[in-house]
């Protein structure tokens, strides 16, 4: 692999936190970084190196958060400035503390532009998993005042002391140069890498996936084609056993089947779940929980006839039988539609879904819920239970006033809704509210965060509580990635239920009793000094090079 100076200096970004906590203790979220930035007159402007875009969170068994995100920007290569899209990564502690002084720079290479995706996940050992696709490829061989016009897929894993346990490029394929789109997945210990290489010539694409053990070693000499048409979506979803289901697209319509690690079927045929196809990339339209029996359930959008939408749900047993019928049932059950985007979760213990869909009918918006078992009958009325509507004349008739952002379980039974409230363009709040099982009280509601235009919100729902990171937007309201937690009591003070014990150690860190850290240049941890160049991490920050 090829090794670069700059990325030594990336080992010294792990380092002890500031005292103070930073999870919100209101209504307030947390701003964990701006990317505000004062100019040479004293100005203060948007920007600057860590200028968010794109930003992703995932947490961990230990409670912790990875949060990661783009930034846009140049760099000089060869002697002349490149674009160059920087992958930072930021470790919260479980009182939302940042654990690296500086974010770690993931990679620093010119690539064509900021169109391109991003994974994150988190490996068993509550390592960071990071894909990227950059110009690694065509870089060195840049001539003056050229710019990178390739895409080259790469996957990194970085552990929570800010080690690079798969190297300091990670695992790379700089063979494939049209990899825009990038994306992974755990099952076990095992990390599967995605990523989808155009051929321009033809605007073909074929999709490969590869296997990565703990290790980083690969479980395939090569990448295995996963799809041979760029334009046939997929998703993944791992089991709880270890397999998982392959969701795509065909002429019949949507279908799924089960695969173990081998990628080899364990169902006789796909099942086909869903007999509309829709073409295109519609299966971004499907949302897909696990069932917590080795199953899923699915929510999906149908085009009913010129601007009109219904919602379906399907629910697929491990065995691949559809509990809902072959295509699934309505979440309005009646004549008007105009249903779209839903959200669906599951509470495995009572065998129950909720979906969340938004309605649009005549000059009102809402938000509605329905019920089922997972035997599919209804447990709310053919319509549903509207939780929050808006006539477009109070919302500048901008969406109907109502966006539906999602729902989660709790495991007595009860319903966590997150929806988000426009009272004009870039004016808007989220509402978090429980209801009991069947919605006919409302235990408690928030309002958080009025008068903010967010982006690329992720909303994660837990035992404790739920977790919202976002994109703020608005210049005059501190833009950066904003962090909210709120507890299932709809309290800010959340107390952790650990539960048996997970098999992840809490990391501890202290200036005043820290110990240097030594590093390889693979960005390994070795003590004591080895052989060879040695990176040395001290406990004040500083960074030093021994050679032995």
């Amino acid at each position: 692999m090829k090794k670069k100076l700059y990325s030594l200096l990336l080992l010294a970004m792990a380092m002890a936190a500031p005292a103070h906590a930073q999870w919100n203790t209101n209504a307030t979220p947390r701003c964990i970084f701006s990317t505000t930035y004062v100019d040479e007159n004293g100005d203060t402007r948007v920007g600057g190196d860590y200028y968010a875009c794109s930003p992703k969170a995932a947490r961990t068994a230990d409670k912790k958060t990875w949060l990661s995100w783009h930034t846009w920007g140049h760099k000089m290569v060869n002697g002349h400035s490149c674009y160059a899209v920087r992958t930072y990564l930021q470790l919260l502690d479980r009182d939302g503390v940042p654990q690296f002084d500086e974010p770690i720079m993931v990679n620093d290479y010119a690539t064509t532009s900021w169109w391109s995706d991003y994974a994150l996940c988190v490996a068993s050992d509550g390592s960071a998993i990071v894909t990227v696709a950059d110009g690694r490829s065509q870089e060195a061989n840049l001539a003056d005042e050229e710019q990178a016009t390739t895409f080259s897929p790469a996957i990194y894993k970085v552990d929570q002391e800010g080690n690079f346990l798969w190297g300091l490029d990670g695992v790379e394929y700089p063979q494939f140069t049209n990899a825009a789109y990038t994306n992974a997945f755990v099952v076990g210990d095992d990390t599967f890498f995605i990523f989808a290489n155009s051929n321009e010539t033809d605007e073909s694409a074929i999709t490969y996936i590869q296997r990565i053990n703990d290790d980083g070693t690969t479980a395939w000499d090569e990448p295995r084609v996963l799809l041979n048409d760029r334009f046939l979506q997929y998703q993944i979803l791992p089991t709880d056993d270890g397999d998982m289901l392959f969701f795509d697209h065909t002429a019949d319509g949507a279908r799924v089947q089960r695969l173990n690690r081998d990628l080899e079927p364990q169902w006789s045929e796909p099942v086909i779940y869903d007999d509309n196809y829709y073409g295109g990339y519609e299966m971004n339209h499907y949302r897909i929980v696990p069932d917590g029996q080795g199953g899923a359930c699915v929510a999906f959008q149908r085009f009913m006839g010129e601007f009109s939408h219904n919602i379906r749900v399907q629910h697929i047993n491990a065995d691949g039988s559809l509990a809902f019928g072959l295509t699934g049932l309505d979440a309005y059950n009646a004549e008007e539609y105009d249903h779209n985007y839903p959200a669906i979760a599951v509470n495995p213990e009572k065998q129950e879904i909720m979906v969340q869909f938004a309605s649009q009918l005549a000059s009102t918006g809402a938000v509605m819920m329905q019920h089922f078992t997972y035997d599919g009958d209804y447990l709310f009325d053919d319509r549903g239970v509207e939780v929050a509507s808006k006539n477009a004349a109070t919302s500048g008739g901008y969406f109907y006033g109502m966006i539906k952002t999602g729902v989660g379980s709790v495991k007595n039974g009860d319903w966590l809704v997150v929806y988000r409230d426009i009272a004009s363009f870039g004016k808007e709040s989220f509402i978090i509210r429980r209801y009991n099982n069947d919605f006919s009280e409302r235990v408690w509601s928030r309002t958080i965060s009025r008068d903010i235009d967010p982006t690329n919100v992720t909303v994660i729902y837990e035992d404790e509580a739920i977790y919202m990171f976002y994109r703020e937007m608005k210049a005059d309201k501190n833009p950066g990635i904003t962090i909210f937690r709120i507890g299932i009591d709809g309290s800010y003070d959340v107390t952790y239920d650990d539960g048996p014990t997970v098999g992840i150690d809490d990391i501890e860190r202290s200036t005043s009793n820290a110990q240097p850290s030594t590093f390889n240049i693979a960005g390994q941890q070795v003590n004591p000094l080895h052989h060879g160049l040695n990176i040395v991490r001290h406990a004040d920050g500083t960074t030093t090079k021994q050679l032995r």
